[in-house]
């Protein structure tokens, strides 16, 4: 890992074409929650902790983030080795705390490891994704994605069955980007979903039941939105370690939701901006509407785009 944060630049609002599409606001009272870096830079006051293509703001109060958001050159995907970090090569995991970030602001091994048959160390901005650009540029980025910021508490079986949370972002670049003359580029921004009703605690730490990640693109007729919400609740009670004779556990699997970007707004407290929420697919019509703006996706074809 680059230990020289400088050389950052994080997430670029202008990186698709003829838009800009800046970091989610976080609402007044969201916003006072913010974790302010150390640095002593122009980002000190709104807390933007910047990576190798992508870009994190915490909360205080969860000691998680409150979204990330990321930049993707799909036509410029490196494959970069999870273990060595380097291109091209097997895999392993070392996470990075971040110096820029007060002590405690953040969820770190301590925890993870007290509560590691409950869950894993979940990638918010996945490790490929932000992966392209030259050798260099894409084994920095894989290494930043390996920072606690960018860590959240899921569920040991979520990487199993947040099949289409996990796989979206492939999804719509091959068959809404890559199939287009948009060069391959959108952009992700993701997160927890936290809900007093329904979260469990662990310790002191409520656990996010669901998470959010909305993708944005330049198709064929303009920019288009795609949002989605992984619900893990289902699995939260099931322990990686069981006492007594093995019992046959029921079948359980994250459930998505194709969700309007205005529904994500309202379960976070973020401001995604106008052009988002004016090109969600689904406002536009072209998704079937269920509740509140709401479909179980059982498919990649119910996504469209």
């Amino acid at each position: 890992m680059d230990p020289d944060y400088s050389n950052r630049s994080g997430y670029d609002p202008a990186f698709i074409a003829g838009v800009q599409l800046p970091l989610p606001q976080p609402s007044g009272t969201l916003a006072a929650q913010i974790v302010p870096l150390l640095a002593d830079d122009a980002a000190r006051g709104d807390g933007e902790l910047k990576y190798e293509h992508f870009s994190i703001k915490l909360l205080k109060p969860r000691r998680m983030a409150a979204f990330t958001a990321t930049n993707i050159d799909g036509a410029r995907y490196l494959e970069v080795d999870r273990g060595s970090g380097h291109v091209n090569t097997a895999e392993g995991d070392a996470w990075f705390r971040d110096p820029r970030v007060p002590a405690g602001a953040v969820l770190e091994q301590d925890f993870y490891g007290a509560w590691s048959n409950y869950f894993d160390r979940g990638h918010l901005t996945r490790r490929s994704d932000p992966s392209w650009g030259s050798p260099e540029e894409a084994e920095r980025a894989n290494a930043d994605t390996f920072h606690f910021t960018n860590c959240s508490p899921q569920h040991f079986r979520f990487n199993q069955s947040a099949v289409y949370w996990q796989g979206l972002e492939r999804y719509v670049l091959e068959n809404g980007v890559l199939a287009s003359s948009a060069k391959g580029r959108l952009c992700v921004f993701q997160g927890p979903v936290f809900n007093d009703q329904v979260d469990l605690w662990a310790d002191e730490v409520q656990i996010p039941s669901s998470f959010f990640k909305i993708v944005a693109w330049k198709g064929k007729q303009g920019l288009r939105a795609v949002a989605l919400v992984a619900d893990q609740s289902a699995l939260l009670s099931e322990s990686r370690h069981s006492l007594g004779a093995p019992q046959a556990l029921p079948s359980v699997d994250v459930n998505h939701w194709r969700v309007a970007v205005t529904e994500v707004e309202r379960m976070t407290g973020l401001d995604f901006g106008k052009l988002v929420r004016e090109a969600d697919t689904i406002a536009g019509g072209q998704q079937p509407q269920v509740g509140e703006a709401r479909q179980r996706i059982t498919s990649f074809d119910q996504i469209r785009l």
